[in-house]
């Protein structure tokens, strides 16, 4: 707050009630070097003259209380409003332009005004008043007063509810403060709040009121206890109330769902000017906010415990209303989100829309890998609709996944011996859902395995026949199976292709859309990064067209995107997928944990300390819930063993990734640990992990890794021959997919080698030079300013310049004529007094230049 008052004119603090606006500005102001006036609103202050004698009166008694220079004409002003208004506008401007040193203003509660601020004294001051005055405006949403210009403007100080919020540190330490101990789970309570300071006060106390009951205690946690607190009054009355009527009412009806977009407002609300209500709820700020864009609208999401409140508040004003929207909105996610459908229908007290959202999209879940999610639905279901056969076969299929081939039986029994209470439709359907996992003959393993192909993209046999329906889902669960076995994707690969053009187009849209997302994260895991972008790029789309941008079963498409960007040295793009799919992934299915591993490898390669820390806090996280097999436990080693290494203790890093021995794990892995060991002096291992690494060396990026660090290990052995040999086989695979980031973790090492190497020959020239140009633009040694006199385009050359390669050459690589390549090599002899290539490149060396 003080920053800002510093620094601009005027500063807005918005937010909501109970985020403690008034509580914070009194203290600020208490503990501020200027002197500070101060002017509460109220609903009378609607009147101009009202408004003004507020405004003068308050920053006299600022004036009177510390003496400022120049002050008299301020202390000497008229209280009363002139009936020429502007005159007496004139006259505070000119009294505040003779201050000489700031005074601060603090307006609460603007809102309370309503648009005649905007009219009044506060919005001539917004718009005209000297650098002397500090205006502060504090309210809850949009103000009146049009304050655009000052946002792209002169600069406009705000701070909003996020700024605002407690944070989860906060929140323990006012727990501790109202007698909470130190088992206090003040995570969960800040998560389940969002740091809404009058909740989390509300949540304390209404622990401490029943008894203090300690949070470790089963069943009752913080997120438990607080949404039974009662906040339902404080939401009426000073939120609701304090509304129009019409918004309040659209409030309380579109609260129904945490999550809407405009055409279910308009649903809920009943009327078409739903949409410009959502809108005027955005703009104020009114608990809500935009997250994702799916189905071809924006999708909104009220603050959780904001819209319990609300809900709680129409089921006493009117339960039957209530009921209706909880089906209106159960209508509108049948198709869309069957989660939110099957949960709303429950609530609108109408179970068999439940049942008949999930007989038809059951086997999303299980494409999703969330039949977790779906056997918890079936069994929320009440009595007789939890015994319908078509939900006991699904609860049946949730069994077999997990392993529990005795209930899945004892279920299956059950449904069929109920099929009699189904109609035509529903017991084909049910016949369907056990076709998919009944055995079906031709879908082994031996009839599908990987065979390398050319550029090291898996090659798959087909049989003759065909599949069903039944069939593609099974090669698609066999495909998850290796990837849950951290395999290197080849196998995975051959199977998603196999199972992915078979059964009716409209009838497997959503597995062919997840077959897609997973195909795209075996391909990346197979080293093939184009093919892996490609069809990450067309997973995403298609999944946007079906409206699962924001769901789970798209985390592979945007892990195998942000594989391919780390591998591409990509790191800023590498960071934005890998988050969205940490987020978005599953914590039992690698695009979850895996996420988390290159998230640390990208901020390792960054070296930016505080995302680093953040990352590593994620991954023990994620190895503390002790979910994970013995692959999950080499990856968890590497990664903390690079945490280290990036840290710049080469040998702790050594120290932890002693357990792995020489090798012998997963791809990635070795992959890692290789370079580890020869960067340590442990070039005897680092030959045996290469060894461990022979058979899966199709990998493009792995056997990149694996031949530089060779190379490496034969030139510091003197032996030049293989050194060379060695890096002219990595950059020949690295080449075809872009595959950077090895070179860039290795720049120091190789940039003398790679032009040692360019003179030595080789059949990438274009790949070499491109690599040394991106040296000579990520060096941070400091350079002289004849650097800076060469334009971008002749850096580029000059780096060119460096290899063996013709003017035409060159030309070619940069995508320009052969006659702007000489122009640009005559410009840099020009500007480094050289007559020459070659005296050109050594004085560019000599000034730090290359």
């Amino acid at each position: 707050m003080s920053a800002s008052a510093d620094s601009h004119r005027v500063t807005l603090v918005a937010a909501p009630a109970g985020y403690g606006k008034s509580t914070f500005l009194g203290d600020w102001v208490r503990n501020c070097d200027l002197p500070c006036a101060w002017l509460s609103l109220d609903r009378f202050d609607t009147e101009p003259a009202r408004l003004f004698h507020g405004v003068v009166g308050a920053i006299q008694r600022a004036a009177s209380t510390l003496p400022l220079p120049g002050s008299d004409a301020l202390l000497a002003l008229d209280q009363g409003l002139a009936h020429d208004r502007a005159a007496s506008y004139d006259l505070l401007l000119r009294a505040l332009e003779e201050l000489t040193e700031p005074i601060v203003l603090v307006i609460d509660d603007v809102h309370l005004a309503g648009p005649a601020l905007a009219n009044g004294i506060v919005g001539v001051l917004a718009a005209s008043a000297p650098p002397s005055l500090r205006l502060i405006l504090s309210g809850r949403g949009h103000t009146s007063i049009q304050l655009e210009r000052f946002r792209y403007g002169e600069g406009l100080g705000e701070l909003r509810a996020p700024e605002l919020a407690f944070t989860q540190e906060e929140v323990a330490k006012f727990a501790w403060s109202l007698g909470q101990d130190a088992a206090f789970d003040a995570g969960s309570l800040w998560t389940m709040t969002a740091g809404w300071p009058v909740a989390v006060h509300a949540s304390i106390v209404a622990l401490a009121q029943s008894g203090n009951v300690p949070v470790t205690t089963p069943g009752t946690t913080p997120g438990t206890a607080a949404k039974h607190v009662p906040l339902a009054d404080y939401v009426a009355e000073e939120i609701l109330d304090q509304l129009e009527p019409s918004l309040a009412e659209f409030i309380l009806r579109a609260t129904t769902s945490d999550w809407l977009g405009r055409r279910l407002a308009v649903e809920l609300y009943g009327r078409p000017h739903g949409g410009v209500l959502l809108e005027e709820c955005i703009r104020n700020g009114l608990f809500i906010e935009e997250h994702d864009y799916r189905g071809g609208e924006s999708m909104y999401r009220w603050h959780s415990l904001f819209a319990a409140q609300c809900r709680r508040i129409l089921e006493r004003r009117d339960p039957l209303l209530a009921e209706r929207l909880h089906r209106v909105a159960a209508r509108y996610y049948q198709d869309a989100d069957v989660v939110e459908c099957a949960t709303q229908a429950l609530q609108g007290r109408a179970p068999r829309q439940a049942v008949m959202s999930l007989g038809a999209h059951w086997l999303d879940f299980v494409l999703g890998n969330d039949a977790q999610t779906l056997e918890r639905l079936c069994r929320d279901l009440p009595t007789p609709w939890s015994e319908d056969p078509e939900i006991l076969m699904i609860r049946s299929v949730c069994r077999e996944l997990a392993g529990d081939s005795t209930a899945a039986s004892e279920l299956t029994d059950r449904a069929l011996s109920r099929t009699f209470v189904l109609d035509a439709l529903r017991r084909r359907r049910l016949e369907g859902c056990r076709a998919h996992f009944e055995p079906t003959p031709g879908i082994g393993r031996k009839e599908h395995h990987a065979a390398p192909a050319e550029a090291g993209r898996p090659s798959r046999e087909v049989p003759a026949d065909g599949h069903s329906a039944a069939s593609s889902s099974g090669l698609f669960l066999l495909a998850q199976a290796e990837f849950r076995l951290h395999r290197t994707g080849e196998l995975a690969a051959a199977l998603l292709q196999t199972a992915g053009g078979t059964g009716p187009p409209k009838q497997l849209e959503a597995f062919e859309t997840c077959a897609q997302a997973d195909l795209a994260l075996a391909f990346a895991g197979a080293g093939d990064l184009v093919h892996a972008s490609e069809h990450a790029t067309r997973a995403v789309e298609r999944g946007d067209a079906l409206g699962w941008s924001s769901q789970e079963r798209m985390a592979p498409a945007w892990l195998a995107r942000g594989i391919a960007c780390y591998w591409n040295d990509n790191l800023t793009a590498a960071q934005t997928y890998l988050a969205k799919a940490q987020r978005l992934g599953s914590d039992l299915f690698p695009s979850g944990p895996l996420s988390v591993i290159y998230r640390v490898l990208t901020d390792c390669a960054t070296g930016d300390p505080a995302r680093l820390a953040e990352s590593s806090s994620v991954l023990e996280s994620f190895h503390a819930r002790g979910l994970y097999s013995v692959s999950w436990n080499a990856l968890h080693t590497i990664a903390v063993a690079k945490v280290a290494e990036a840290q710049g203790d080469v040998d702790g890093a050594l120290a932890i990734a002693q357990p792995l021995g020489a090798g012998g794990h997963g791809a990635l892995v070795d992959t890692l640990l290789v370079e580890l060991l020869r960067r340590g002096g442990e070039i005897t291992a680092a030959q045996r992990c290469t060894e461990s690494l022979a058979h899966r060396r199709g990998n493009s990026y792995v056997d990149t890794c694996v031949s530089l660090t060779e190379a490496l290990v034969a030139h510091g052995t003197g032996d030049t021959a293989a050194a060379h040999e060695r890096i002219e086989h990595a950059v020949h695979r690295a080449e075809p997919g872009s595959v950077l980031r090895p070179f860039a973790e290795r720049r120091e090492e190789l940039s003398e080698l790679l032009v040692q190497h360019a003179v030595w020959g080789t059949a990438h020239e274009s790949f070499i030079a491109a690599l040394m140009a991106r040296d000579s633009q990520g060096d941070a040694r400091l350079r002289t300013q004849s650097y800076w006199s060469l334009t971008e385009r002749e850096r580029e050359v000059l780096a060119y310049m460096r290899s063996i390669m013709t003017a035409a050459e060159i030309a070619e690589a940069l995508y320009i004529s052969v006659n702007t390549v000489k122009t640009h090599e005559r410009s840099i002899y020009r500007k480094l007094g050289a007559g020459s290539r070659r005296d050109a490149l050594k004085t560019a060396a000599k000034r730090g230049i290359v």
